[in-house]
């Protein structure tokens, strides 16, 4: 069996940690504050938001939330995200998605101010931040004293908030990377190079054990619901790829579970700059 990565406790940790930069704001009368604009009920959305809220009161990162009918107008929206933007006691903005059909996501997120973008939504200006899902992945691997050094990764995916900033990360950690896409011609071969494989492309349990070096480290971004069970499962068939992988991040409890911590470090840190 694989040693499971568990993302739980590694989020438990890591917001005990945050903890204590907080409690030291706090002693200096600065407050970290993150504001969240939610549009209407989508699921996707109210669970996201859940986890968030989970991981703002573990960390003690005050949130201001904005709950909105689904059917506000895209004006209203953009006032409110200026508004944010322009309060100083606001340390990140997060917008929650997917928006409502008949709103332009592209042109909200970037109204998003750099400064504020704790969760990367902006793609038009140079983010200050890592997207989290990326920046959790690497703490899994770090949390876990798995090599990445002079390793051979294998990045299945390109999306800009998941599989090229993890790329990045791991080529900072001088791997050797490798970034495929649907495209990518004899995919399962390419993906066997990777001493770590990391599988952001969306596709429920698409990554079989024909994917796998035996002993290879994988890391499941995809978060999906299966129809027949109704249970959360990820790009990765678990059960086909364990008896390969050296170690593996289930899903749910894997790098999910530690995105949202991320995202708190994100707002402690804006909230730290704000207060030099």
């Amino acid at each position: 069996m694989p040693t499971i990565l568990d993302g739980k406790a590694v989020a438990k940790e890591l917001q005990a940690e945050l903890k204590a930069r907080v409690d030291a704001l706090y002693l200096e009368y600065v407050f970290p504050v993150l504001a969240t604009v939610r549009v209407g009920e989508d699921a996707a959305a109210v669970s996201y938001e859940t986890g968030m809220l989970k991981a703002a009161k573990a960390t003690g990162v005050r949130v201001r939330r904005y709950i909105l009918p689904a059917d506000v107008s895209q004006t209203d929206v953009a006032q409110l995200i200026r508004e944010i933007n322009a309060d100083r006691l606001l340390s990140g903005l997060l917008l929650l998605r997917p928006l409502p059909e008949h709103m332009d996501e592209d042109a909200l997120t970037a109204l998003i101010q750099p400064e504020k973008d704790v969760d990367c939504a902006n793609l038009h200006d140079l983010p200050l931040f890592v997207p989290c899902t990326a920046e959790a992945c690497m703490e899994l691997l770090r949390r876990y004293a798995l090599p990445v050094e002079g390793r051979r990764a294998v990045v299945l995916g390109r999306s800009r908030t998941a599989g090229l900033p993890a790329a990045k990360l791991l080529l900072e950690a001088n791997a050797t990377v490798t970034v495929c896409h649907s495209r990518t011609e004899n995919l399962p071969a390419v993906a066997r190079e990777g001493d770590i494989l990391l599988a952001a492309l969306g596709r429920r349990g698409m990554i079989t054990a024909d994917y796998i070096k035996p002993g290879a480290v994988v890391l499941d971004v995809g978060i999906h619901r299966d129809p027949e069970t109704g249970r959360l499962c990820g790009d990765v068939d678990f059960d086909a790829v364990s008896p390969l992988a050296s170690a593996l991040t289930p899903v749910p409890g894997g790098v999910g579970a530690v995105t949202s911590t991320i995202l708190m470090r994100h707002v402690i840190d804006g909230a730290e700059r704000n207060a030099k």
